[in-house]
């Protein structure tokens, strides 16, 4: 029945398999968190077999070299990400080939020639003083032009969510909630992660109220949340590096890395610290 499964819903299949018998290299059943980044990984890997009409059951070598070069788009050099995803598709096709679904593993050979790195690069983020320095600046001031204000936004909702920098370009009106006592943030499915609602640190609830009620009020074609041009254009890489760079100078700041992945490794310092999961981040130091 299940062997079926990884034909009509691989997806379906593969969170059984993980859940009741994938095991990693000490022989042990998967951590919970792990399992999560596994499915959502996963998915992705599906997700680009299905687009390029083939699935776990028929892909090949050429199919792991087109993903691994989509995926190389989305990962800075010298991290692990490529051989975490080739050690998962490398392990679920061995189960495959075990169960007679598959003549082949494909992810095997290319298993030979990889390596661990040394290291990984150590994420940069904001020391806990100079976290609060910069959400003292993320706030709205009285008579502020809708420029201004959108750009206080975006920085206040990197720091307070941790949302990515692609993420943030697609959220919609409606995926900001700032009704309610705990104002959240829903972000869709985006490359690895999985779709989430992202609880929003207190500091940037007020600006974000202030942004989300002058947005309502524009007219125009489109819904994104953060918009570049009055005819609803969604912001740009470039444009939402400048407003962090903007912010961290308001507040005296500078980093090494002045974007928005600084302030996504911050607000994960920031919630590791406090005794909080944090499952959709790279792993992030906790000492000062």
């Amino acid at each position: 029945m299940f062997d079926d499964l990884w034909l009509a819903a691989p997806e379906d299949a593969y969170a059984h398999w993980q859940r009741e018998e994938a095991t990693g290299a000490d022989r042990r059943a998967f951590a919970d968190q792990s399992i999560v980044q596994h499915r959502s990984m996963f998915s992705r890997f599906n997700d680009y077999l299905i687009a390029h009409h083939a699935s776990v059951a028929s892909y090949g070598a050429d199919h792991l070299d087109g993903f691994f070069a989509e995926l190389a788009q989305d990962c800075s050099p010298g991290t692990t990400t490529r051989l975490r995803y080739l050690k998962l598709v490398d392990r679920f096709t061995r189960h495959l080939v075990n169960i007679e679904l598959r003549a082949d593993n494909p992810a095997a050979q290319m298993l030979v020639n990889e390596c661990w790195p040394e290291d990984e690069p150590t994420p940069i983020y904001l020391s806990s003083e100079d976290d609060a320095r910069l959400q003292a600046v993320c706030v709205a001031t009285e008579g502020a032009a809708f420029k201004e204000l959108r750009n206080n936004a975006i920085v206040a909702l990197f720091l307070a969510s941790g949302v990515s920098a692609a993420e943030l370009r697609q959220l919609r009106v409606d995926d900001l909630d700032v009704v309610g006592d705990r104002p959240t943030v829903f972000v869709d499915k985006h490359g690895p992660r999985i779709a989430r609602r992202v609880p929003i640190d207190s500091f940037a609830v007020d600006v974000l109220r202030d942004y989300y009620g002058a947005r309502r009020r524009v007219q125009c074609a489109t819904q994104w949340l953060f918009i570049a041009t009055a005819a609803g254009k969604p912001m740009r890489p470039d444009t939402m590096v400048k407003c962090v760079r903007a912010a961290l100078k308001r507040a005296g700041l500078n980093a090494a890395d002045e974007s928005p992945r600084l302030l996504r490794h911050t607000y994960g310092r920031r919630h590791i610290v406090a005794g909080k999961q944090i499952v959709f981040l790279e792993p992030i130091p906790v000492c000062q």
